[in-house]
C-alpha cells in the first residue's frame, strides 16, 4: 500500500502517529505486566469511541454502519477487558466460555452487518455478482478452515462447550471474511478509507487465523498482538479519514465483465480443492474427501452460477445494443428526411424570393422613370419638389434592396454571371468614391482616396462597381460624423490589393467569422439601430471569390473597421 493512497487530514495522520506511538509502547512495557495490559485494553476502547466520532465529524450518509463498526469494536474491546482480568486481577485461566468469549464473538457480527450496510445501496445487479465473488472465496475460505482448523477440534477429545466456542471462532472469521469480500466488490475500494478498512480486516484475520491454528501458544501477551493493535488503529484511522464519505455514496453502475480481479476469484475458487489435497498430502495428514468433494461441488456451481449470469448479462447487453441501434437508425432516417424537406423549403423559399423580387423591381422602375420625368417638370412647387425627392429616395433604396435579394437569389441557385474585361481598376475605384463624396460630406466624413497606377486586370466592371458601392456605403454609415474613410488600391505581391478602413464603430471579435453571412448584422448595428438588410458583405464576398480573390475584415469596437480585398492579376483566375 503505498503512501499516496493513504493521504489523510491532520486529525487521521495525528491519530495514525499516536496509535503507532502507543503500539510501540505495548512492546516496550514489561511482557504479561498489568501496565502492558491496561495500554492494550485503552488501545481497543479508544478505537472503538474514535469510530463513532469520525462518522460523527465526517457525516457520510450512512451512519448506521460506522456505528456498527464502533459497536463491534467495543464488544471485542470488552473482551479484551475481562480475559486480562482474568490473568492480571484473578491470576487463571479464563473458563471456557467465559464472559470474554461472548464479547469477542459477538462483536464479529457487528463488524459484518456494518460491511453489508455500506453496499445495500448498490445496484440490484452489482449486488447479485458481488455476492456471487462473496460466496465464491467464502466457500473456499471455509473448506480450508475446515481442513485445517476445525476439523481438529470437530474430532477431538474436548467437551462439547469448548468444541462449540473453538468452532465458534473460525466460524466467525468465515462470516467476516465474506462481508469482506462482498464489500471489496464495490468501487470504493479506490479510497484511502477502504484501503485503511481493508488492512485492519486483513490483520485481525490473520491474528485469528494464527491464533486458532496454536492457541495453546498465546499466553497473556505475544508479538501477535501487534496484527489485533494495528487493527484497531487503522479501523479507527478509516473513520477519520474524510474520504469514508464515498464509502456510504452509490457506486457508478459497471459493466459486469471477467476483470482480471474476477478472473482471479474464479481461478483461486476453482483451484482450492486441488490446493487443500496437495496440502494435506505434503503434511502427511489423511485427506478428508469428504469435505473437499463436498467444497469442490459447491465451488463449481458458484462458478458456473457467476459464468451464467455474465452471459446473461452480456445478453442483455447485447438486445439493449440492438435496440438501441435500431432508434439511431430510425432517428438517422427521420434527420435524413428533415433536412431534405428544409432544403426544399430553402429552394422554394428562394424561388419565391426571386419571383417577388423580379416582379417588385419592374414597377419599381416605372415609378423611378415617371418620378424623373415628373422632378425635371418646372412648374413643381419647392415642397412639392421635395415630397417627390422623398419619394425619389425612398424608390431607389427599395430597388437596391430588390437587385439584392435577386443578386442573392441568383447565386444561391448557382446563376451568377461574369462578364470580364480589361479594366483601369484604379480609375475604377477613383470614380466609386468620387460617386460616394456627397454621402461623406453629408456626414462630415473625410473620405480620401489613394490609387495607384495599376496594370490592367480582367473583370466584370459592374460587379467591381458594385462590390465598392457596399464596402464605401457601409463604411459610411457606420462611420460617426466627423470621421475619416480611406480607400486605397495598389499592387501587392503580384496581386492586386483593394483596402477600404473607416474610423467608426468597429465590429466584436466574436462576430467577425459571422460577418459574410446572408443577412447577418453585427450587434453593434442592430443596438443602434442602423437601417440594413445583411446582405451587402454576403455579396461582396460572392463577387470577390467569383473574381478568384479573398476578403478579410479586421475590426475593434469603438477604433474602426478595415475590409483587405486580394484579386489576382492573371486573367486565369477570372471564374464565370
Amino acid at each position: 500500500m503505498n503512501a499516496a493512497g493513504l493521504r489523510t487530514l491532520p486529525l487521521a495522520r495525528v491519530y495514525l502517529v499516536a496509535g503507532l506511538m502507543a503500539t510501540g509502547l505495548y512492546f516496550v512495557l514489561p511482557w504479561n505486566s498489568f501496565s502492558q495490559e491496561l495500554l492494550y485494553d485503552a488501545i481497543g476502547a479508544c478505537s472503538a469511541v474514535v469510530v463513532v466520532l469520525g462518522a460523527r465529524i465526517n457525516r457520510p450518509r450512512q451512519m448506521l454502519p460506522w456505528y456498527l463498526f464502533g459497536a463491534g469494536l467495543l464488544a471485542f474491546s470488552l473482551g479484551d477487558v475481562v480475559f486480562n482480568l482474568y490473568a492480571q486481577v484473578w491470576h487463571r485461566d479464563p473458563p471456557v466460555p467465559s464472559v470474554a468469549d461472548l464479547f469477542y464473538l459477538a462483536g464479529y457480527p457487528f463488524l459484518a452487518a456494518g460491511l453489508v450496510a455500506l453496499v445495500l445501496r448498490m445496484r440490484r445487479q452489482d449486488r447479485r455478482f458481488g455476492l456471487l465473488d462473496a460466496a465464491l472465496l467464502t466457500v473456499a475460505f471455509a473448506l480450508c478452515q475446515w481442513v485445517f482448523v476445525m476439523r481438529g477440534v470437530a474430532k477431538g477429545s474436548a467437551s462439547g462447550t469448548d468444541r462449540a466456542v473453538a468452532l465458534s471462532y473460525p466460524v466467525m472469521d468465515i462470516v467476516l471474511l465474506a462481508a469482506l469480500v462482498f464489500f471489496a466488490m464495490t468501487p470504493a475500494w479506490r479510497t484511502a478509507a477502504y484501503r485503511y478498512l481493508g488492512l485492519s480486516l486483513a490483520l485481525m484475520l490473520f491474528g485469528d487465523e494464527v491464533y486458532g491454528v496454536s492457541p495453546n501458544s498465546y499466553a497473556g501477551a505475544s508479538w501477535l498482538d501487534a496484527a489485533w493493535l494495528l487493527s484497531y488503529l487503522f479501523w479507527a484511522v478509516a473513520a477519520l479519514s474524510p474520504s469514508m464519505r464515498s464509502l456510504s455514496e452509490r457506486p457508478r453502475p459497471r459493466t459486469p465483465g471477467l476483470t482480471r480481479s474476477r478472473l482471479l476469484v474464479l481461478g483461486a475458487a476453482l483451484g482450492t480443492a486441488p490446493a487443500v489435497i496437495v496440502a494435506e498430502r505434503a503434511l502427511g495428514r489423511g485427506v478428508d474427501a469428504d469435505a473437499v468433494a463436498i467444497g469442490a461441488t459447491v465451488l463449481s456451481a458458484l462458478v458456473l452460477a457467476r459464468l451464467a449470469g455474465m452471459v446473461r448479462s452480456l445478453d442483455r447487453l447485447r438486445e439493449r445494443e440492438r435496440v438501441a441501434r435500431a432508434e439511431a437508425e430510425s432517428a438517422h432516417h427521420q434527420l435524413a428526411l428533415r433536412n431534405e424537406q428544409l432544403l426544399e423549403a430553402d429552394r422554394l423559399k428562394d424561388e419565391f424570393v426571386a419571383l417577388i423580387s423580379h416582379d417588385l423591381r419592374t414597377p419599381l422602375t416605372s415609378i423611378m422613370g415617371y418620378l424623373e420625368l415628373t422632378l425635371g417638370d418646372g412648374n413643381l412647387t419647392d415642397d412639392q419638389r421635395g415630397y417627390l425627392d422623398v419619394v425619389d429616395r425612398n424608390a431607389d433604396r427599395l430597388l437596391r434592396l430588390v437587385n439584392d435579394l435577386l443578386f442573392v437569389a441568383r447565386l444561391e441557385a448557382g446563376q451568377l454571371d461574369l462578364h470580364p474585361s480589361e479594366l483601369d481598376l484604379a480609375a475604377i475605384v477613383r470614380q466609386s468614391v468620387s460617386e460616394a463624396e456627397p454621402r461623406a460630406a453629408a456626414k462630415r466624413i473625410a473620405l480620401t482616396c489613394n490609387a495607384a497606377e495599376l496594370p490592367v486586370v480582367r473583370a466584370d466592371k459592374g460587379r467591381i462597381f458594385q462590390l465598392l458601392d457596399n464596402l464605401v456605403s457601409n463604411a459610411i454609415k457606420f462611420t460617426p460624423e466627423g470621421g475619416d474613410i480611406q480607400v486605397s488600391v495598389a499592387r501587392v505581391n503580384g496581386a492586386v490589393q483593394l483596402e477600404v478602413a473607416d474610423t467608426g464603430i468597429g465590429i466584436d471579435s466574436t462576430e467577425q467569422l459571422q460577418l459574410f453571412e446572408r443577412f447577418f448584422r453585427a450587434s453593434t448595428a442592430a443596438q443602434r439601430q442602423i437601417p440594413g438588410t445583411g446582405l451587402g458583405l454576403y455579396i461582396a464576398r460572392a463577387i470577390v471569390e467569383a473574381h478568384g480573390g479573398s476578403i478579410s475584415v479586421d475590426s475593434e469596437l469603438g477604433r474602426g473597421t478595415s475590409f483587405l480585398i486580394d484579386l489576382p492579376l492573371s486573367s486565369e483566375a477570372v471564374t464565370a
